[in-house]
C-alpha cells in the first residue's frame, strides 16, 4: 500500500477567509479570551503589515489599526476538513481524518489509474489549488509515515519501505510526532 497525506496547515484560516468579500484585505484569526486574545493566524497582506501568528491582539491593532480580526470556529474547521475527506473519496476508498488538518488517502490502489504520482500529485495540487486551500502533501508506504513527512517538508515522498526507513531516520526526534512531550524528553535524554 502506498498513502498520500494532505496536510492543511492554514485550514482554519482559509476557512475563514473564505468568508471575506475581499480575499487581498489583512486578516488575522483570533482565539482567546476576550480580555487577551491572541493572533491564531494571518494571511499574507496581514503579515506585510507585521502582524504574526502569536501576538496579543491589542499589540496587532498598535502595529496597524486596519484589518480583520475573524474569531477561530473550531466547528467549521472540523466540517471543511470532513468535506475535504469527502472530496478525497473521489481518488480513493480509503480515507481518514485521523489527525487534525489532515487528509490521508491510500494511492497505491489509484496510481495505474491516475497516470503515475507525479501525475496524481499534480491532480491533488491543482484541486486544492482551485478549492483555495493551502496544502503539503506527503507520500510513504504508511499512513503515520505519510503523515509526517507532509508535515515535515512539502513534497516529500517514499516509494518504498527502505525509502521511508531512510527518511524517517533522519527526523530529529524533537518533530517525530510523538505523543505530548514524548519527543522533547527524548531529545534531553541524548537521542
Amino acid at each position: 500500500m502506498l498513502w498520500a497525506c494532505i496536510a492543511l496547515p492554514a485550514l482554519s484560516l482559509d476557512v475563514a477567509l473564505r468568508t471575506q468579500p475581499d480575499p487581498a484585505r489583512p486578516v488575522a484569526l483570533i482565539d482567546g479570551p476576550a480580555t487577551c486574545r491572541s493572533l491564531l493566524a494571518v494571511n499574507a497582506a496581514a503579515a506585510r503589515l507585521g502582524l504574526r501568528a502569536g501576538q496579543k491582539l491589542t499589540l496587532a491593532r498598535a502595529i496597524h489599526a486596519d484589518f480583520s480580526a475573524l474569531p477561530f470556529d473550531a466547528v467549521a474547521t472540523a466540517r471543511w476538513q470532513q468535506w475535504l475527506a469527502a472530496w478525497a473519496y473521489r481518488f480513493s476508498h480509503q480515507v481518514s481524518v485521523a489527525w487534525p488538518h489532515s487528509i490521508v488517502l491510500e494511492v497505491g490502489h489509484s496510481l495505474q489509474l491516475m497516470g503515475g504520482w507525479p501525475a496524481f500529485e499534480a491532480r491533488l495540487r491543482d484541486e486544492l489549488g482551485q478549492l483555495q486551500f493551502q496544502h503539503r502533501i506527503g507520500l510513504a508506504p504508511s499512513p503515520r509515515a505519510a503523515h509526517l513527512l507532509a508535515w515535515l517538508k512539502d513534497g516529500v515522498q517514499a516509494h518504498t519501505p527502505a525509502q521511508q526507513q531512510a527518511l524517517l531516520a533522519r527526523v530529529p526526534v524533537r518533530r517525530a510526532g510523538l505523543p505530548g512531550q514524548a519527543g522533547e524528553r527524548l531529545h534531553r535524554l541524548g537521542l
